[in-house]
């Protein structure tokens, strides 16, 4: 009975030990199974400075009517292509065509007013050639008529009227038939035409011959007639040299109304083109505030050019100095999470942007070309790259521990044992870091503790004796 009892008292005893053992590898097995191995890598680290930012077109303009007026035509719709010189939209222009119309008019009449000017017309100089040979046979008639009394005196001093009469109805008849032009009529040129002006001197000379002929009738032997015919052959002197020999005040006056001619032309021409939207470059429409009928003002479309893009990110003032016109960077995007485009810094603000008391640089990056399904304003994710190490030894970030002063890995010996190697740390990308040390590329390594660290106090029994030891 008592060997019974020892018996089955010491098969209860195994089996409590050969459950604890069973108990021990399972929690051995559940501590391996918690840690995680990596390996040593060879890899190309970068350092970076991240920022976000939104896509932007290459080139963006809104275009807008500078002058009044109602839209009459919207050739483009939102989405629309365009090229350079299209012309977008017009006003209605029949008003600024009639202007300028008038104003060419106006600039071709002082235009030939200044070349009068400059180099008068051939007949209005023989004519005052005419005129002042008339005075000087007038005056020459009056100094034989102050000799000559009576009939003969009479006859000498009016002599000159029947020329003067028909220099007179000569400038009448040009005078009538340039007024009889229906361009003159409208822009009331006449008043200060050549042939106004040739009209006034033959009147004044046929006046003037009448009234010495006159003078002759009434007053026989009275030497006024040999004054007032003097007189006459100064101005006829006087309105010859003025037209042959121009003043400078009559040129620079000459000058002055036909450049404000041309400025009233320039400025009437301007507003005419300024009645289209014509596109400054290719691209796309985007925005379409233009409406047939409505008011110019106020009208406009947003023109983009999406051959290329670029992305404006805010850098903090504490990478900003490292950050260089010409450095690569990497974009990603939200809404396209499988595409990366390369680019280049392009531009730095020198003035920063403060919010709320942090203070960022905009940074541009310009974008290489893609054919990516690119939008304007997605959210981009650039990593400007600062420097590269290319082909160095690497290790998961988890594998890194520190004792205070150093940093080590635990490598995987050949017998699966923990074997601490001491490294030191290069750069990051937040999964991997540059290491040094007494590595190989794909040696395995403990990422967190050890498994052997976490199974030492599982290997007693319920007796306080160590299974499995010596």
């Amino acid at each position: 009975m008592k060997k019974r009892t020892k018996l089955v008292i010491g098969i209860v005893v195994v089996l409590i030990a050969v459950g604890v053992v069973i108990a021990s590898n399972n929690q051995s097995s559940a501590a391996q199974a918690d840690v995680q191995l990596g390996r040593v890598t060879r890899a190309t680290l970068s350092s970076v400075v991240e920022s976000s930012g939104s896509v932007l077109a290459e080139s963006a303009v809104t275009l807008a009517f500078e002058t009044a007026g109602t839209v009459a035509r919207v050739n483009v719709q939102v989405g629309d292509r365009v090229k350079q010189g299209d012309v977008l939209a017009t006003l209605d222009t029949r008003g600024l065509e009639r202007q300028v119309a008038m104003q060419e008019q106006a600039y071709l009449s002082q235009q030939a007013g200044y070349s009068l000017t400059v180099q008068p017309d051939p007949a209005e100089v023989a004519a005052a050639q005419a005129a002042l040979n008339n005075a000087s046979a007038a005056y020459q008639l009056a100094q034989q008529k102050y000799a000559v009394n009576g009939a003969d005196q009479v006859m000498l001093s009016c002599l000159n009227v029947d020329n003067a009469k028909k220099a007179y109805d000569d400038a009448v008849t040009a005078y009538n038939n340039y007024r009889s032009d229906w361009h003159v009529q409208v822009y009331g040129t006449y008043e200060v035409s050549p042939q106004k002006a040739q009209l006034d001197r033959a009147t004044a000379a046929y006046d003037q011959a009448l009234a010495s002929c006159n003078l002759a009738k009434n007053s026989a032997g009275d030497d006024s007639s040999v004054k007032a015919a003097f007189a006459q052959l100064q101005s006829a002197k006087v309105a010859l040299d003025q037209l042959v020999n121009p003043s400078e005040l009559t040129l620079a006056t000459a000058q002055a109304q036909l450049d404000q001619a041309r400025q009233s032309l320039d400025q009437a021409r301007r507003q005419l083109d300024q009645a289209q939207l014509i596109a400054p470059f290719e691209g796309v429409v985007t925005q379409v505030a233009a409406v047939v009928g409505g008011p110019g003002s106020g009208a406009s479309i947003l023109l983009a050019d999406l051959s290329r893009y670029h992305v404006d990110v805010l850098v903090d003032e504490t990478e900003i100095a490292q950050v260089q016109l010409g450095q690569t960077a990497q974009t990603t995007f939200d809404a396209l999470p499988d595409v990366t485009v390369a680019g280049v810094v392009s531009r730095i603000d020198p003035v920063a942007t403060i919010s709320n008391g942090v203070v960022n640089y905009t940074v541009r990056v310009d974008l290489d070309p893609t054919a990516a399904a690119l939008r304007i304003d997605m959210t981009a994710n650039a990593r400007v790259i600062l420097d590269t190490h290319a082909d160095v030894l690497a290790v998961p970030g988890g594998a890194l521990r520190s004792d205070g002063n150093t940093y080590y890995v635990n490598g995987v010996d050949a017998n699966g044992a923990a074997q601490r190697v001491d490294v030191t740390t290069g750069y990051t990308d937040g999964d991997l870091t540059e290491v040094t040390g007494d590595l190989q590329p794909g040696q395995p390594i403990y990422i967190g503790e050890p498994a052997e660290s976490q199974s030492q106090q599982s290997g007693f029994n319920l007796f306080g004796l160590r299974l499995g030891g010596r």
